[in-house]
């Protein structure tokens, strides 16, 4: 780990706090993200690089001032260049391509001409001969801006996939279907404010210089814990030890301890919950129909498809449901007996390096949820117009559940087939259980959709009103007391 040579550095910071669309916001906190970054890095104190090395756009107007400033300073560095942008991130109608607002970005078929094409800045990048290339980025990335957030979206593998560069680390606010928060009134944005803290701060315990993996850790950690969106992160060729300041929680006394460092223990944060609604509506017919049950083959969900009676969409996708579920009987009576997948053998050590890596995994099992059930998704599939009418999305739906649904259970199964030394029996016991929770919430409610849909004829019948409305909820909500037991005896073992 080092500081950049700051003579050979550059740091270009953006910002779009004004905006002359109606759509887009006003976001007055993003000067003074700007201001205080700037101070930050050029300051004598904290300095990473001199004045003159570090730009500051705020309410650039258009595509062309940006596309300079990221050129020019792409071009002189040598040792870190440093991207910030803070604003409405929005994604093209047609191919969802990230595009960065300016002053004068209009959303809609009007993005291409007026918002900065991520692509580009990612380019810039591409071809810098610096050796580090860091690009952060405060905001979301796509859908609509309303007020208090920067926007909203649906996909965190569009956005990573766009945004990676070789030999370059990106940071993000939040993943792809949260939003950025800006809370009224407040003097910095939420994920930014965060960044300032840790930089200004430093972090107790920590190295004695600040590494963009040790800040990332940190920022996970709080902004998971305040109830903000979860930061990520996309990491090519070891950028993350790359340091942005000087820990200034840091004692040497630490160091000099004949006790090694600590592993890394991971938070219970580490693994997120996601709220989503699912509902097949309200109808109320003009006359009395039929309403069949949720098919249980692929044969009569063919006929399904084919007939397409009333509110067919809903129990295609019940049927979805249970075909998938019903694919996965033996794997969930193995999980559910406590049994495990293959064995696999693991010191000590080795084991600890796993559990800390699976919870990412797990983590990234658990965003999926939300994006099964986007309210974008569910406005495609169900409701349509008859020349709008998507079977195959909806079978898509559910599949992408079921398949959650599968990897929470493939998850939990391999922690369970690990042979390990005695003494840490306890932890892969507490590891395999933080995913029961999850696998019997998705399975419940898949279950309980599929009921809802089989009595929907019935309820509709005995309603006095003619009209039958189901909301569901999938809510994923780890156990606490497993959590601490688990990182008790992570603990134990670091």
């Amino acid at each position: 780990m080092r500081l950049p040579d700051s003579e050979k550095s550059r740091i270009v910071l953006i910002g779009s706090a004004r905006y002359e669309s109606p759509e887009l916001p006003d976001v007055p906190a993003i000067e003074n993200n700007l201001t205080e970054l700037r101070t930050l890095f050029t300051s004598n104190a904290s300095a990473i690089v001199s004045p003159d090395n570090c730009t500051v756009s705020l309410n650039p107007k258009d595509q062309s001032t940006v596309g300079e400033l990221v050129t020019e300073a792409a071009e002189q560095a040598e040792d870190l260049l440093l991207i910030y942008y803070a604003g409405h991130g929005l994604l093209s109608l047609t191919r969802h391509e990230l595009y960065l607002a300016t002053g004068r970005t209009v959303s809609g078929l009007k993005l291409p001409f007026t918002g900065v094409d991520y692509s580009h800045i990612r380019d810039a990048c591409m071809e810098s001969r610096a050796r580090t290339r860091v690009v952060i980025l405060d905001c979301c990335y796509s859908g609509r801006a309303i007020p208090g957030t920067l926007s909203a979206t649906d996909s965190d593998s569009v956005f990573l996939g766009q945004v990676q560069v070789s030999g370059t680390y990106v940071l993000a606010a939040s993943p792809g279907h949260a939003v950025a928060k800006v809370h009224p009134g407040a003097h910095f944005t939420a994920f930014t404010g965060e960044l300032l803290r840790i930089l200004r701060g430093g972090i107790a315990g920590g190295d004695e210089l600040l590494t963009l993996n040790a800040i990332y850790k940190q920022l996970y950690g709080s902004l998971r814990a305040s109830g903000n969106p979860i930061p990520q992160q996309q990491i090519t060729e070891n950028s993350d030890v790359m340091a942005l300041a000087r820990n200034a929680a840091y004692s040497s006394q630490e160091m000099s301890s004949d006790i090694p460092p600590s592993m890394v223990i991971p938070s219970p944060s580490s693994v997120r919950e996601s709220l989503v609604p699912l509902s097949s509506g309200r109808f109320t017919p003009d006359e009395v129909i039929e309403i069949p049950s949720v098919p249980r083959t692929l044969a009569d969900r063919g006929a399904l498809i084919e007939d397409r009676p009333p509110k067919w969409d809903y129990l295609l996708y019940a049927s979805s449901l249970h075909l998938g579920m019903e694919s996965l009987d033996q794997k969930w009576s193995q999980y559910d007996a406590g049994r495990s997948s293959r064995s696999r053998r693991m010191s000590v050590a080795q084991l600890c390096h796993y559990v800390d890596a699976s919870l990412d995994k797990l983590q990234e099992i658990t965003q999926r949820v939300g994006e099964c059930l986007t309210q974008e998704l569910q406005d495609l599939a169900f409701e349509q117009s008859k020349e709008r009418e998507n079977p195959q999305l909806i079978m898509r739906m559910a599949s992408d559940l079921v398949g959650v649904y599968e990897d929470y259970m493939d998850w939990a199964m391999a922690a369970r087939g690990i042979v390990a030394p005695h003494r840490a029996a306890r932890l892969i016991e507490m590891t395999a259980l933080i995913a029961d929770p999850p696998i019997r919430q998705v399975r419940a409610f898949m279950e309980q959709y599929i009921s809802e849909m089989d009595s929907l004829n019935r309820r509709y019948a005995t309603s006095e009103i003619a009209s039958v409305s189901v909301n569901l909820t999938l809510e994923i909500e780890l156990d606490q007391k497993v959590l601490d037991q688990f990182l008790e005896e992570r603990t134990k073992l670091s």
